[in-house]
């Protein structure tokens, strides 16, 4: 059944229509924005990176970010940010295209002022915000991307740091455009674990903090005016149903893990029971466990992003074919 269901996905993306609209510059970034419809009808915006007029084609890297309902782009001091995107584009150096894509219900330049606690989104992101809804928006964006000047379909990467690698391994089962598929401080197991381990680090009583919470959640999975952990009933209740693992077994993709052993948000713990599914199950992976590493990939005497930007470099070394991992 979950066979037949995925060959279903995949053709109905195949045959959905994408309709491009006008595009626009992103301040002095290398980025141009894009507002496209979905298969669903609803606008998606999407930033890709320029590129020389005379440069040959090359292939897509997209970015997923983690947990939050900022825009990819926001202004700091007055001046707006280039975002891990652009950290990721400086790593590329023109061998790749990246691709960013706006939340369902995030519009351009957003920036509450704590986007880790959906209360402060706006209402259309609390209702929009679903893993099956922002894993489908970010295909119809590659989907569409992929018919824009200078891109190749040889090969396609989708990279995602912490909720982002969760989303990351889903996208590479609806997408039939990803090749190749990167999950960074994403934890493995489905998020209660990961949840729990977080709070009884803390000193906390998982059954109480997690399992209590995740009984009411069930209660009333839909809503969107509850929350827990900072998210609505809505959106736990779509991540709960699955894991980086799996997705992962899923996956018909290349895969690479990164995960630090300093990092408090998503304990190790949940990376090796990671390692350990994919290791049964016979699974090939590139896996990287970075002794020392917080849950930004940054080393103790190393300032942000740094560290990610260390790991930025091998993924994509890895996924254009210039690695020895």
């Amino acid at each position: 059944m979950a066979k037949n269901c995925s060959i279903l996905i995949r053709t109905l993306l195949v045959f959905s229509a994408v309709a491009l609209a006008e595009d626009y510059p992103v301040g002095d970034k290398p980025f141009r924005r894009y507002v496209v419809e979905g298969r669903d009808g609803q606008h998606i915006t999407f930033y890709l990176s320029t590129q020389q007029a005379a440069s040959p084609p090359v292939p897509l890297i997209v970015w997923i970010q983690g947990t939050g309902c900022s825009s990819q782009f926001v202004s700091v001091g007055g001046r707006m940010s280039r975002g891990l995107q652009g950290v990721l584009y400086s790593v590329a150096r023109g061998r790749a295209r990246i691709l960013a894509v706006e939340k369902p219900g995030v519009q351009y330049l957003d920036d509450p002022p704590d986007d880790g606690d959906a209360r402060n989104c706006r209402p259309e992101f609390r209702t929009e915000f679903t893993l099956d809804r922002w894993a489908a928006t970010i295909a119809d964006a590659i989907q569409a991307a992929e018919k824009l000047p200078g891109v190749t379909r040889s090969k396609t990467l989708v990279i995602g740091i912490s909720e982002g690698g969760i989303v990351a391994m889903r996208v590479s089962n609806v997408s039939p455009a990803v090749t190749h598929a990167a999950s960074l401080s994403g934890g493995g197991p489905v998020y209660l674990f990961n949840l729990a381990e977080y709070m009884r680090n803390k000193g906390l009583d998982a059954e109480k903090e997690v399992y209590a919470c995740w009984n009411d959640i069930l209660k009333d999975p839909e809503s969107d005016s509850k929350f827990c952990w900072g998210q609505t009933y809505r959106q736990w209740s779509g991540f709960m149903k699955t894991s980086v693992i799996a997705e992962a077994l899923k996956s018909h993709a290349l895969l690479y893990f990164a995960h630090g052993t300093a990092d408090t948000q998503q304990t190790i713990a949940g990376f090796d029971v990671l390692r350990a599914e994919l290791a049964a199950k016979q699974r090939g992976a590139v896996i990287e466990r970075i002794e020392g590493a917080d849950h930004a990939l940054d080393l103790p005497n190393q300032k942000v992003p740094e560290g990610l930007e260390a790991v930025f470099g091998r993924v994509v070394d890895w996924f254009l074919g210039n690695s020895t991992k």
